[in-house]
C-alpha cells in the first residue's frame, strides 16, 4: 500500500500519472475513458462523451501510452487487455499475491515505464498494524510478460518510477516522522544505491508531504509529480530517470491542513511535451510550467473564473476529505483541459480565456479520476 505520513496518521499515496493526454481534440462521440467504483469493486468506464452514455467497462489497470494495452492484476496473475475491445491478449501466472502500485491518491494504479517497455508490482510483508518489515518488487518485460528481476528489500519502500531502459528503480523509503527519501535501485547490478536522490535547488535530502499524481515528460526522461504538504504550500517535483537529480519548484496556496482545497492539484502534459499544466479545480488557480530543459519553471499563471453556470463543479472540500483531487486531461491543442470533479461533474477549461465551458455528470459508480480523451 502507498502511503506518505502525515502527523500520526497514514495517508495512502499515490505515483505515476493520473492523467492522460488526448490524440485529437474533443467533439461529439469522442471517448471519456474514466475510472470508477461502485462497491467494492473499480473499473475503468468508456463514455460517450455526445449521449454520456456508458459503451463497455474495462478492468481497473494501467494503460500503456498508446492505450493499446491495459495491464491489471486478477487473483494472482498479470493479465494485459485489450481497451479497444476488452478482449484478454495475454495473461501471467505470478505465483503470489502482487498489486500494481498506485498512480494517484484517488487509487488509479501505475508501475509502467514512460514507453511502456517495463512494468513493476509490488507486495509488503505486514505484521499487524505496523508498517511493512519488508518489500517486494517485480520487474516484468510488458513484450510477453516476461518475469525480468525480482526485488526484496528489508523495510517500506513504494515504487515511485523506472525508466525506460529498464536499469533503475526509483523508489520512496519512508523514514521516522513526515519524512522520507527518495532512493533509486540499480537494476543491472542487482542493488540499492547508498546514496539519496535529493534536490538541486535546496540541496535537502529527506522529502515530506503527499504525492496526488505525477506525469512523464514525452521522452520518458522526467517524472513530474504533483505533492501538497500540511503546513506548507504544494510543490512540483521533477525527478530525472536517467540519473540521481531531482528539482523542486513551488507552486500558490497553502497546505491541505489550513485549505482542504490543496488536495485537487492535478497534473496534465501538453501534447508538444514542453509544458505541464498545474490546476487546482477548487481555488481556481491553474499554472503553464515549462519543462524544456527537463528543471520545471513557471511561464504564466491564471485563475479560473468561478461562475454559477459550473453548476457546482467547483467546490472546497474540508481536509478531512483527503483524496479527492480531480483529474485533468489536457486536449491536443493546448488550450482547453478536461477535469472531473470528485462529484463525477466533468468540464471543458478553456486556457485562453480561464473559464468553464460545458459540464456534464457521469454515472455508474463513484468516479475516481478521468483517464483519458479519446476520439470515437
Amino acid at each position: 500500500m502507498n502511503m506518505r505520513i502525515s502527523g500520526a496518521a497514514l495517508c495512502i499515496g499515490i505515483l505515476v500519472t493520473a492523467c492522460g493526454t488526448t490524440q485529437t481534440q474533443a467533439g461529439s462521440g469522442d471517448k471519456l475513458y474514466a475510472a470508477v467504483s461502485a462497491g467494492h469493486s473499480q473499473f475503468v468506464q468508456v463514455i460517450d462523451s455526445r449521449s454520456h452514455k456508458v459503451e463497455r467497462r474495462l478492468p481497473m489497470g494501467v494503460p500503456s501510452s498508446d492505450w493499446k494495452h491495459l495491464y491489471s492484476i486478477v487473483s494472482t496473475s498479470l493479465v494485459d487487455t485489450d481497451p479497444q475491445t476488452g478482449a484478454t491478449l495475454s495473461t501471467l501466472a505470478l505465483g503470489h499475491a502482487y498489486r500494481l502500485p498506485d498512480a494517484t491518491f484517488t487509487g488509479v494504479p501505475g508501475g509502467l515505464s514512460p514507453n511502456g517497455q517495463w512494468l513493476v508490482i509490488e507486495s509488503y510483508d505486514v505484521t499487524g498494524e505496523d508498517l511493512p518489515s519488508s518489500s517486494h518488487f517485480l520487474l516484468i518485460e510488458t513484450p510477453g510478460l516476461k518475469i525480468k528481476s525480482w526485488i526484496d528489500l528489508a523495510g517500506f519502500f513504494n515504487f515511485d518510477a523506472v525508466s525506460n531502459d529498464g536499469r533503475r528503480l526509483y523508489l520512496i523509503q519512508f523514514v521516522s516522522g513526515k519524512a522520507y527519501y527518495v532512493r533509486w535501485y540499480d537494476l543491472a547490478m542487482g542493488r540499492l544505491d547508498p546514496g539519496v536522490v535529493f534536490d538541486k535547488n535546496d540541496g535537502a535530502n529527506a522529502m515530506s508531504g503527499l504525492r496526488l499524481s505525477g506525469v512523464a515528460s514525452a521522452n520518458g526522461g522526467w517524472l513530474y509529480s504533483m505533492y501538497v504538504r500540511d503546513h506548507a504550500g504544494p510543490f512540483i517535483h521533477a525527478l530525472s530517470l536517467e540519473g540521481p537529480i531531482a528539482f523542486c519548484l513551488d507552486l500558490p496556496g497553502s497546505g491541505y491542513a489550513e485549505d482542504g482545497s490543496a488536495m485537487q492539484w492535478s497534473l496534465a502534459l501538453s501534447p508538444g511535451g514542453s509544458t505541464v499544466y498545474a490546476a487546482n479545480l477548487a481555488s481556481g488557480e491553474v499554472a503553464k510550467v515549462g519543462i524544456a530543459d527537463g528543471a520545471p519553471q513557471i511561464v504564466h499563471k491564471a485563475h479560473i473564473a468561478l461562475t454559477t453556470s459550473t453548476g457546482g463543479l467547483i467546490k472546497n472540500v474540508e481536509a478531512k476529505e483527503l483524496g479527492a483531487n480531480a483529474a485533468v486531461v489536457s486536449l491536443d491543442d493546448g488550450r482547453n483541459l478536461y477535469a472531473m470533479s470528485e462529484g463525477g461533474k466533468v468540464a471543458e477549461i478553456s486556457m485562453g480565456s480561464a473559464t468553464v465551458g460545458a459540464t456534464f455528470d457521469l454515472s455508474g459508480g463513484q468516479p475516481v479520476a478521468l483517464m483519458r480523451v479519446a476520439a470515437s
